[in-house]
């Protein structure tokens, strides 16, 4: 039974999706990102809405368009990177794993998008998307990294890579910590199930840019690890 469930979301995730990655690839040709931004996360939306599991948002704060901000949440299901279209509230670019490029229609998509390809084994290349990320913020251009740099295999928090709180310290932008729970019981690495459930995103408290200037990158990746853990339902932050 779960199989046909399971079977029967995928069907209906991917008939609605991959027409709206095909409609987006289309427009980047005439239009700019931020032209069609709007479109796309209420495609989003959507999708979530199909799939049974609409996400319940919560804001600590209000979070103005015009100020830089560094979005980073967990990462532990490939549902998080059309989450988070669907639920940051500005346009953004995101940092995203150089593979997840080739990927059919998602891959040309994304690159479309003017997503950050960055290539986790190579510090060099690494440096050099970040350098760009760091131009995009001074161009008004908010920007998601997911600091654990791939998926959690069990759905608690993973270490953090130290090079995006370097990007961070040195961008002069805040960082919004955002918790999500419930992704990786709908779908995770080590299952090709797609289950829907509820979905939580908690945007924590951010850590403004004056408190960032002032911390040692150890004290900065432990108070960002601090606010997505607290944020977490039990089920997702598990005793990570």
């Amino acid at each position: 039974m779960m199989d046909l469930i399971s079977l029967y979301y995928w069907v209906i995730g991917l008939g609605y999706f991959a027409p709206v990655l095909i409609i987006l690839i289309i427009r980047s040709f005439f239009q700019s990102p931020q032209e069609y931004d709007p479109w796309l996360r209420k495609r989003t939306n959507t999708l979530f809405k199909l799939l049974n599991s609409r996400p319940q948002i919560e804001y600590s704060e209000e979070l103005p368009a015009d100020k830089p901000f560094i979005f980073m949440a967990n990462h532990g299901s490939l549902i998080d990177l059309p989450l988070l279209k669907a639920v940051i509230p500005h346009y953004y670019t995101g940092i995203v794993a150089k593979e997840s490029f080739k990927y059919f229609l998602y891959g040309p998509a994304i690159e479309r998008m003017g997503s950050i390809p960055i290539h986790r084994d190579n510090i060099r290349s690494s440096l050099k998307s970040f350098e760009k990320a760091s131009q995009l913020l001074k161009e008004g251009i908010q920007i998601v990294v997911l600091p654990e740099g791939s998926r959690s295999l069990d759905g608690k928090l993973i270490p953090f890579k130290k090079l995006p709180f370097h990007f961070a310290k040195q961008s002069g932008a805040s960082i919004v910590p955002v918790a999500i729970s419930g992704v990786f019981e709908m779908n995770n690495k080590k299952s090709h199930y797609l289950r829907p459930g509820k979905i939580i995103v908690r945007f924590a408290p951010t850590i403004h840019a004056e408190e960032i200037a002032v911390m040692e990158i150890k004290d900065l990746m432990q108070l960002t690890r601090q606010r997505i853990h607290e944020n977490l339902e039990s089920f997702e932050a598990g005793n990570s």
